[in-house]
């Protein structure tokens, strides 16, 4: 036997061992035959509970929200937003770390979710990126300061879309937050 064979042989059960761990570190059995989730797969079985991100899995969500916000801008997606106070302290950016405090309601006024009621009224910490927040998280809280408060309203194509994350939030709904930024780091 040649020393590059020797080499092949000695060499396959590790690369086995190696490909088996990366298999199952990706949710898969090595053993089963399954293949591994793709992250959209895998982003589908997580429950998120807003503002934090949940994909979409349909096609078409509205890009129009059935509520206006009077004196709001109107940003890309056609998110509404409106500053209710100008904070005065560090400005909030993509890809920052937040505090904030915020109530999330429906356009019939039910509230679906509030800062209050899932940290006990501490303020939540976000990161404003892609996959860590919905869209309209991502592209309405950046540009306030510290001490503001702001109020988005979100179309389904900027939040959850045609899917339902909970049973507080119909498919398809337009969300309304308002939200104070505690602090920025």
């Amino acid at each position: 036997m040649n020393r590059s064979n020797t080499i092949r042989q000695a060499i396959r059960p590790l690369a086995a061992t190696a490909l088996a761990v990366l298999v199952s570190s990706c949710g898969a059995s090595f053993q089963s035959g399954e293949p591994a989730p793709t992250p959209s797969q895998s982003a589908r079985v997580q429950t998120a509970a807003s503002p934090s991100a949940s994909p979409t899995s349909c096609v078409n969500p509205s890009t129009k929200a059935n509520y206006t916000l009077a004196g709001a801008r109107i940003l890309s997606g056609n998110l509404q937003v409106k500053d209710l106070k100008v904070g005065t302290g560090a400005t909030a950016q993509l890809n920052s770390t937040v505090k904030v405090t915020y109530i999330g309601k429906l356009v019939n006024g039910t509230v679906f979710d509030s800062s209050a009621i899932d940290n006990h009224g501490k303020p939540v910490s976000l990161t404003l990126s892609a996959g860590k927040v919905i869209r309209g998280w991502f592209e309405g809280v950046p540009g306030m300061k510290v001490g503001g408060t702001r109020e988005l309203v979100i179309p389904p194509a900027l939040g959850y879309g045609c899917t339902s994350p909970s049973s507080k939030i119909p498919a398809d709904s337009t969300l309304i937050f308002t939200i104070t930024l505690v602090s920025v780091s």
